[in-house]
């Protein structure tokens, strides 16, 4: 099957080497995988001189050679020298390069914190003589180098795309000082609700309030039928179990309007980090977040310092509403974002006080979160 000849921007080169053909229908884009390694298509990119992004492979690297982590460390005939793996570069194409040649001082720091903190750990590790009187790294250290730093580009790369998908103005970080995982496979970025199959999502909103200066006149929550819930200073005033009528996109007020909390997105910096007990991957905040705040949107498919409130913009459909995360507390830079699964106030829960057949007993997910008052259990 021949690819239409008009490609979509910026994928002519994958779709010529077949790593990720991609080309414009009728009914949209087409993807089609290759099962070439990233080597064997860097190698075709090099022969060919063509040039691509998302291989690593530019114009200012196609003829000249650029650092992108080192591997390995030896000492020969009092030269000090570095195994360098060049960006856009197989790593076939690795070469020892003598320390006084290199120009790449964040690199050189990466390398040796990742032996430091690798040595460290097993509090052993000393340097081995091999033949020739060359000195050198225990290859078990070299591989744990080179592991740390594909994990840092991975990582760096996951920061890039998740910082190209929000539309939030706080930035995101990613980090993991834990172990030598990477991006998880299975965890997708969205800014809004991906229904599930069969759930029809209807928009439900045909007009809006005519306020000119909410709240002062009669605004959307008292047309529901209930209090606005932010004060002036953009902080949450209602009790938990009520829900939040925000202006939506048919109402007269702009963007300014102090109705408008939620669907602006999270104001501030997160980090999705690596945990150091088994919980996998979790949130904290790079900024204080004083009390009552908005924090972010919970959208998918325990102490705890967030509480859920369901908020209703441009769809009152009670069944649907958006699950906005509140802070509880004063919450300090750095700390993780924890919240109920159980959320209390905002939905009907079942307790565990409530009859349950002998015979089906519910499978009870143990929590990790390590607060003095938590429950055990997630459900």
């Amino acid at each position: 099957m021949q690819p239409p000849a008009r490609w979509r921007a910026g994928e002519e080169v994958r779709g010529r080497l077949g790593t990720l053909a991609s080309w414009v229908s009728g009914d949209g884009a087409w993807y089609v995988p290759c099962l070439a390694s990233l080597e064997t298509i860097q190698e075709l990119c090099r022969k060919e001189n063509l040039t691509c992004k998302s291989l690593g492979i530019t114009n200012r690297n196609l003829k000249s050679y650029e650092v992108e982590y080192l591997c390995d460390y030896k000492v020969e005939e009092g030269t000090e020298y570095f195994l360098v793996k060049w960006k856009g570069w197989p790593e076939s194409s690795n070469t020892w390069v003598a320390l006084k040649n290199l120009k790449c001082p964040l690199l050189l720091q990466y390398f040796h914190s990742d032996k430091n903190e690798y040595l460290s750990r097993l509090k052993r590790g000393k340097a081995v003589i091999l033949k020739n009187h060359i000195k050198a790294l225990n290859p078990v250290v070299a591989q744990y180098i080179v592991k740390k730093a594909k994990q840092r580009i991975a990582l760096q790369r996951w920061k890039e795309e998740l910082n190209r998908k929000k539309n939030h103005k706080g930035m995101i970080l990613v980090e993991n000082t834990v172990d030598l995982e990477g991006p998880p496979l299975d965890f997708y970025y969205i800014n809004e609700y991906k229904p599930a199959p069969g759930i029809n999502v209807m928009n439900g909103i045909t007009t809006g309030c005519e306020c000119s200066d909410c709240p002062a006149e009669k605004c959307c929550p008292e047309e529901a039928g209930f209090f606005l819930a932010y004060n002036k200073q953009k902080q949450l005033k209602i009790q938990p179990g009520l829900p939040i009528y925000e202006c939506n996109s048919y109402c007269r007020c702009g963007p300014e309007c102090p109705n408008r909390i939620v669907q602006k997105g999270t104001p501030y910096s997160l980090c999705i980090f690596r945990t150091n007990n088994g919980r996998g991957w979790g949130v904290k905040t790079l900024q204080k977040i004083k009390t009552k705040r908005f924090v972010m949107e919970y959208v998918g498919e325990c102490d705890p310092n967030l509480q859920v409130f369901n908020v209703f913009i441009d769809n009152l459909d009670l069944r649907l509403p958006r699950i906005a995360l509140f802070s509880t507390r004063t919450i300090k830079a750095g700390e993780e974002l924890t919240f109920d699964y159980q959320m209390k106030g905002s939905l009907d829960v079942t307790s565990d006080s409530d009859a349950v057949s002998p015979v089906r007993k519910r499978i009870r997910t143990v929590c990790k979160c390590g607060a003095v008052c938590c429950r055990g259990y997630l459900n």
